[in-house]
């Protein structure tokens, strides 16, 4: 699994949402997309759903979040990740 970050957080809507599919329809299938937002962004849920994509969020601190958005064949791979603190 190969990282790419993305940091959102000094944008306005609706530009976040914009740059995390424009990201999104550029990754590779051994790639996962790392955001940094600062606000849980509820209505991308919806679209990444809908499109087949696989998303966990962490709040890290007031008005700071990290969204990871996969692909469903690399849940397994995502999980082992987050347990061995590889993310």
């Amino acid at each position: 699994m190969h990282q790419i970050y993305l940091d959102v957080s000094k944008l306005e809507p609706p530009q976040p949402m914009t740059e995390i599919i424009t990201a999104l329809a550029q990754l590779h299938d051994c790639q996962y997309l790392k955001v940094f937002h600062r606000r849980e962004p509820f209505p991308l849920y919806a679209k990444l759903i809908d499109a087949g994509w696989c998303y966990h969020c962490e709040c890290l601190a007031e008005h700071q979040f990290h969204i990871y958005i996969y692909r469903p064949i690399m849940q397994g791979k995502f999980d082992h990740a987050k347990q061995q603190g590889q993310l």
